[in-house]
């Protein structure tokens, strides 16, 4: 390959359409909830909101998820990475895990709100739980991607393993059917081709 024909990879394949941040959201939607005295009239607002907030709950994880196969796969490649938005910026551990942080917090805010305002059980499956701390991980690792130019760059958490050829093309398929899909929970089918357990 000559250097105009030098390999890149974008470092969101697709994922940020499907996504939202996650606190905002969350804090948008407990204010509609809270601004109600009567908890009958709470109770309803939080069963509007509730299937949107499992939604966005998940979509998180699948979010964290497509980022360690997305990473994984690439790194099977020597390549530039363009549109990283975190290249050149500073980093502060505190603020890079906040979001993070939040993310696996709320699980257990989601249990109890879901008990209180609807009598229901929300069951949080471990796997998320895990995914979400690799991510962590992997966040940290990488100092927030500020000096992450190429897939030589990218850090892998101990947890996480670079797919043998035939995995990575599994792999990448899974990815390009959720970008279009938007079912980023789905990447969950091909996450043991990474996932050293």
């Amino acid at each position: 390959m000559t250097e105009t024909q030098e390999k890149t990879f974008l470092f969101d394949p697709g994922y940020a359409q499907h996504t939202t941040i996650l606190s905002i959201n969350l804090e948008y939607m407990y204010s509609m909830i809270n601004q109600f005295r009567n908890l009958g009239q709470r109770r309803t607002q939080f069963k509007r909101f509730y299937p949107q907030i499992v939604k966005m709950v998940e979509n998180n994880v699948g979010f964290c998820l497509g980022s360690l196969l997305w990473a994984a796969y690439i790194k099977t490649q020597d390549a530039k990475i363009e549109g990283n938005p975190c290249l050149g910026g500073e980093y502060n551990e505190d603020e890079a895990v906040e979001e993070i942080d939040f993310s696996i917090e709320y699980f257990t805010q989601l249990q109890k709100d879901a008990k209180y305002y609807l009598s229901s059980n929300y069951e949080t499956n471990p796997l998320h739980i895990k995914i979400l701390e690799i991510y962590k991980d992997f966040l940290t690792l990488n100092k927030g991607f500020v000096n992450t130019k190429t897939t030589s760059d990218i850090k892998l958490p101990e947890a996480i393993q670079t797919p043998a050829s035939e995995d990575a093309q599994k792999i990448y398929s899974k990815i390009q059917e959720v970008i279009k899909s938007g079912k980023l929970l789905d990447l969950t089918e091909v996450f043991e081709l990474i996932y050293k357990g």
